[in-house]
Formats: C-alpha cells, structure tokens, sequence
C-alpha cells in the first residue's frame, strides 16, 4: 500500500465506491470509483502484475507511476493515490468528465481552425512541460487527449513515455498513423518526435484524417518517410486550409528532425 499524493495515510481499495467500468486496457480495467470520505469521482486503473511482468513492462509502468505522481501542469492528467494489493497495481487519477477528443472528432468529422488552434496550443505548452522534464510522450493521438467539463484538454496515458537524457531512444513504438520517420527507420529519436506528432494531430483536426494515412500499413511508413503532404482541394473536398496554418504544419512534418519546428 502507499499513501495519497501530499498525504500521509494510507489509503486501499476499500475507501472507493467502483461505480461503473470506463475502459479495458492491454494490462486491466479502467473503472470510475467515488471516495469515500471527499466524495470525489476518479478513475482507477487496475493493473495485473502478471500480464505487466510477462510483458516485460515493469520499467514502463514505473516510469507511467513517476511521472503521474510528479507531473503538476493544467494539460496533464496527475495521479491522486497509488497502492497495490497482492496481484493488481491500482492508479486513482483525475476522472475527466467529456471523454476523448477522438470521440468529439468523430462526431464532427473535422474542426474549425480556431477550435485545432486552441487544442493545439494545449498540447505545445503540455509536451513542452515534459520535454523541459526530460520526458518523451511517444504517444501523441486523439484517444489519448481528455477533454475537461471547462472546455480545455488533459494529456493522458503515459505507458509509452521514456525519460531521456543526451542519448538518443531507439525503441519501436507508438500509432501507426502518428509514427515519425525516424521512429520508422530506426536512426533514433528524441523530443522531436512529439513535435511531428502534433503536426499530425493539427493536420486530422483540420482535415479529418492523419496526412499520410494509408489502408495499407506499409504503404503510409513509405508516405511517412518520403511522401509529401497532402492538401485538400477547396473545391473538390469543400476545405480551406489557410496558409498559416499550411505553414505551422508543414514546419512540424519537417521528415529532418533536426529542422523540424519545436
């Protein structure tokens, strides 16, 4: 068992009332639970030890349990209590009301400008925080943006983040559609890759699909690293893209992460 965050008394599974599930996961189950005594709603992540170890993600679920704890920025989602019982980890985070930005996406298929920009912007300022932390996210999509009751974003799911320090990441990993090139051909990565990312994201807020999407997977790695970006029509798709935001784009999609915007 371990105490809540900034407290000292332990806390356990008993001081939740477990309302209803919000999500399976590839190690347990997300539930929305109610404590007991602040009559606060959080959700709570119930994590199996064993499918963890036999996956060989201990080090990633440590760091996931780093980062949720010490992580304070208004775009993250933090972590309120921490314990464990005999064969599940359980995380109590911050429950956030309007669900994920991929489901309002969908819903409308595609935003205005001005609503990508003040989405957008959330994100810069939330992967800035991290990488000022030393922290990559790697796993920058839709589904894992937490829309607030306010109107404004949370950053969630950090079980593919990497603390980096001058040396560069060479692990896989990651959303197809949202891959950088070199996550692809595997000449290492650093913070950049969060950058080419949110260009993605910007560009499927915008448009309505990631730039380089593909049906066949082999075929979007090979427009990922060598294709150009693709532009709607104005007459024949019925979307205007203004040149400002071409440009921010185009800046984030720079295939040189050495140039690349960010």
């Amino acid at each position: 068992m371990y105490a809540a965050k900034g407290q000292s008394v332990e806390t356990t599974l008993e001081d939740f009332d477990i309302k209803q599930v919000l999500g399976q996961g590839s190690f347990g189950k997300v539930y929305l639970v109610q404590h007991k005594k602040s009559q606060k709603f959080l959700a709570m992540k119930s994590i199996r030890k064993d499918v963890v170890i036999e996956h060989e993600q201990l080090d990633n679920l440590r760091l996931e349990k780093h980062i949720l704890l010490c992580v304070e920025h208004p775009f993250l989602v933090s972590m309120e209590f921490v314990f464990q019982k005999e064969s599940r980890i359980y995380f109590l985070m911050n429950f956030v009301k309007g669900g994920e930005l991929f489901k309002h996406l969908t819903d409308v298929r595609r935003f205005d400008e001005d609503r990508a920009r003040f989405y957008g912007a959330q994100v810069a300022l939330a992967l800035g925080y991290l990488h000022n932390s030393k922290i990559l996210y790697r796993d920058l999509k839709p589904e894992n943006i937490l829309m607030s009751e306010d109107g404004y974003i949370k950053l969630a799911d950090f079980g593919l983040a990497k603390l980096l320090g001058d040396e560069m990441a060479n692990s896989f990993c990651g959303t197809p559609e949202y891959l950088s090139p070199e996550m692809i051909n595997g000449t290492g990565h650093d913070h950049t890759l969060d950058w080419w990312a949110l260009g993605v994201l910007i560009y499927e807020m915008i448009i309505g699909i990631p730039p380089f999407y593909n049906q066949n997977k082999h075929k979007m790695y090979y427009l990922i690293e060598n294709g150009s970006i693709r532009w709607p029509d104005p007459v024949k798709h019925g979307i205007t893209v203004s040149e400002d935001a071409k440009d921010l784009i185009s800046k984030l999609l720079d295939k040189n992460k050495t140039t690349r915007l960010g």
